[in-house]
């Protein structure tokens, strides 16, 4: 007999049944018993949750979508719950509370029978007593109640994990590979100026540049920005060269006329040598 049974039961409710419909008690009991466990209680007393479009199919997995879903829009427009299916596919379940009155105490008389209701006398008001303030509720704040599937009600919040999926397709979409016959923008070439690089020696280096990144299979949402770090790179290299081959041709000119200046500075010491003794000789009086 054990073999037969190899989950816990459902519970079904007669009285549900005649009121809401087989499938929407039975439907109404699951989402109960769900919210009691994963759900959490708003201000109002309701019981909110989110299942994702997949936990959702389970909980009924022997129907079909459809019927779960006309199950589901059924117990929506009889007040049992609120449903809001969002563009992800997750479920947002609203559990009304039913407001059931306790039954009063029926009195009977000495003799078994049912006692006739009392006669309550009516306070008399010269006014009308002022009305207690009522709390706003929940769906007062947020607007009109929504529609399961459908484009009104409340706002549908995205959650975190949907929202970081979104922005990453949007990135990637942004993203572009290199190709052959690539050119920068011109962007590009109004940015040159201000780095004092000029534009002929720019256009030596985007071969060089296209060919390197093209082995590399990347991709980039803006290739500008990378070939200009690129063709900064390469004009700081230049100069640099530029400057040692100027520093090493200044050396090699100053060894070269080593020699010339040698000699001038020789003539002029034997000069200041001859004027000096002119000038100590006293009997010589040409100068």
């Amino acid at each position: 007999m054990s073999d037969w049974l190899p989950e816990a039961p459902l519970l079904f409710y007669p009285s549900l049944a005649h009121r809401l419909g087989s499938d929407e008690a039975l439907l109404l009991y699951i989402y109960t018993d769900y919210g009691r466990l994963a759900g959490m209680k708003a201000d109002d007393g309701c019981v909110e949750c989110i299942l994702p479009h997949s936990r959702w199919l389970q909980l009924a997995g022997f129907w079909s979508e459809e019927r779960l879903r006309t199950a589901t829009e059924s117990l929506e427009r009889q007040g049992c719950l609120q449903a809001n299916l969002s563009q992800g596919g997750s479920v947002r379940l609203r559990l009304l509370p039913q407001q059931v009155s306790a039954p009063e105490p029926e009195v009977r008389t000495e003799s078994g029978q049912p006692a006739p209701p009392a006669v309550q006398q009516l306070p008399v008001y010269d006014a009308p007593p002022p009305r207690p303030a009522r709390r706003e509720t929940m769906m007062q704040r947020k607007g009109p109640a929504p529609t399961f599937g459908g484009s009104i009600g409340w706002r549908r919040h995205k959650d975190e994990l949907q929202a970081i999926f979104e922005q990453a397709e949007e990135r990637n979409q942004q993203l572009q590979s290199m190709f052959l016959g690539w050119e920068p923008s011109d962007m590009f070439h109004a940015m040159l100026p201000r780095h004092s690089i000029p534009a002929e020696f720019a256009s030596g280096c985007l071969d060089e540049f296209v060919l390197y990144w093209l082995d590399k299979d990347r991709k980039e949402s803006n290739w500008d920005q990378k070939f200009l770090a690129w063709v900064k790179r390469e004009w700081v290299k230049k100069q640099t060269r530029d400057a040692r081959e100027q520093r090493y041709e200044q050396e090699r000119q100053s060894v070269v006329t080593g020699g010339s200046d040698e000699n001038t500075r020789r003539d002029s010491r034997e000069k200041r040598k001859r004027i000096t003794a002119a000038i100590m000789d006293i009997k010589d009086t040409d100068w």
